[in-house]
């Protein structure tokens, strides 16, 4: 389900970025450092009224985006985390008590003993009678 969403979320494409605001008539070509007591040599808010605009809308662009695009990553996080320990674990090396040859040499002489252990057994019991 997880993917199901994400794949949707990168399929859909993003709005359409707007478009730079039109100079103001006489607006200051570019920012001018400005101090109290100076006088303006150019109509604006102390910085071109198209960036201020511009600024406006990207934000209001770049919150859309942001929106849109967040995802809860944890549950991902949790199954990556989960994924990694088996891979170490499958990767470490098991010891030799741990592996079936081991048991299977063990098993076979137990049963080897206990074969010539009863065999043993039935000869002294008919030895004796």
């Amino acid at each position: 389900m997880i993917w199901l969403l994400m794949s949707a979320a990168l399929a859909m494409e993003p709005p359409e970025r707007p478009e730079h605001t039109e100079p103001v008539k006489d607006q200051c070509p570019e920012a001018i450092p400005f101090r109290e007591g100076d006088t303006a040599v150019c109509k604006g808010v102390l910085l071109p009224t198209s960036w201020v605009a511009d600024y406006e809308l990207m934000m209001a662009y770049s919150s859309k985006i942001e929106a849109r695009y967040r995802v809860d990553t944890t549950a991902l996080e949790k199954e990556l985390y989960a994924t990694q320990r088996l891979l170490e674990q499958a990767h470490k090396p098991v010891p030799f008590y741990e592996q079936k040859p081991f048991w299977t040499g063990v098993g076979i002489i137990i049963g080897g003993a206990a074969v010539v252990g009863g065999g043993y057994t039935i000869l002294a019991v008919s030895k004796g009678d």
